[in-house]
């Protein structure tokens, strides 16, 4: 019975044999000697079962079972070499899959990512969007592989980053009294309902909110809406009551609202989280633009 036990060696040998018509050009192509070549197509007919060559002094011609073994076999190493090559830039991070969780808005993540997808096309990537404490806890339990969150907790696992901050502004509807206003304070929006999400910043950004108001004696009116941040705006517009943005740019008009930046220190701290004993290679890659984005010194 025909030994099915292949050495991956004789099959690019009798590969490069067809392609070359002898032996000797095969192993002149492969330097290596023509003895090795001969003897290992020898050992691989012996072990497929059939002639796959016809010799003779002119040279050698695949016999018509050698051309439909050579065909298939082509077809079966040109697979296994891209798969190896797939491996190969999956270990380098060129390839695979990487889960980020997100409570900050994605725009302001716009940089770091079109950064990594020039590097690494080949990574698909998955957005989780949920607030910062659940992000917190999917990470250790590998759920996403890194996070982009709105602080940190300073406890050491996971580790984070600081990456910046970035100052929060009062959406308001276009008729709004302080429309005008080239600044806000959170006293002077005391009577307002606030809008908040419900996921994302918004639990954030009611606990910044409460302490700010606490200051002034006053207790805030927050609601908050499973919606995206785009339809909290459209909310605004239709009267719902004010919200507050991160990142927006002042003076921003659109959805018949105005973006007015809040005075003071009035600021959301963007951080990454992540389990150092992670071993996905795309998620070294992201780490090395984070860090190239992050304050020195500000690893936790």
């Amino acid at each position: 019975m025909p030994d099915r036990t292949l050495d991956l060696r004789l099959i690019r040998y009798a590969l490069a044999s067809a392609e070359h018509g002898s032996f000797r050009r095969a192993a002149a192509a492969l330097n290596i000697e023509q003895s090795t070549v001969s003897r290992g197509v020898r050992s691989l007919e012996h072990r497929v079962g059939v002639e796959l060559f016809e010799r003779d002094h002119s040279g050698i011609r695949p016999t018509p079972a050698g051309d439909r073994f050579l065909e298939d076999a082509t077809q079966g190493f040109d697979h296994l070499l891209r798969a190896m090559r797939r491996a190969e830039a999956s270990r380098r991070g060129e390839h695979g899959e990487l889960t980020v969780g997100v409570s900050v808005p994605f725009i302001l993540l716009g940089d770091l990512f079109e950064s990594f997808r020039e590097t690494h096309g080949g990574v698909s990537v998955e957005i989780v969007e949920t607030t910062t404490s659940a992000s917190w806890a999917l990470v250790p339990q590998r759920t996403v592989d890194i996070a982009f969150v709105a602080k940190t907790h300073g406890n050491g696992l996971p580790r984070s980053l600081h990456l910046r901050d970035e100052r929060m502004a009062a959406v308001l509807p276009k008729s709004h009294p302080l429309a005008g206003a080239s600044r806000v304070t959170f006293e002077e929006l005391r009577l307002e309902r606030f809008i908040l999400g419900a996921s994302g910043l918004g639990p954030d950004i009611e606990d910044h909110l409460a302490r700010r108001m606490a200051k002034l004696g006053i207790k805030p009116r927050v609601q908050l809406h499973r919606v995206s941040q785009c339809n909290l705006i459209n909310m605004v517009a239709l009267g719902f009551g004010v919200t507050v943005a991160v990142g927006a740019s002042p003076r921003a008009a659109r959805n018949g609202v105005v973006v007015v930046p809040l005075a003071g220190r009035n600021v959301i701290s963007l951080a990454a989280v992540w389990m150092e004993s992670n071993p996905n290679p795309a998620l070294k890659g992201l780490l090395d633009i984070v860090r190239a984005l992050g304050q020195p010194g500000a690893a936790i």
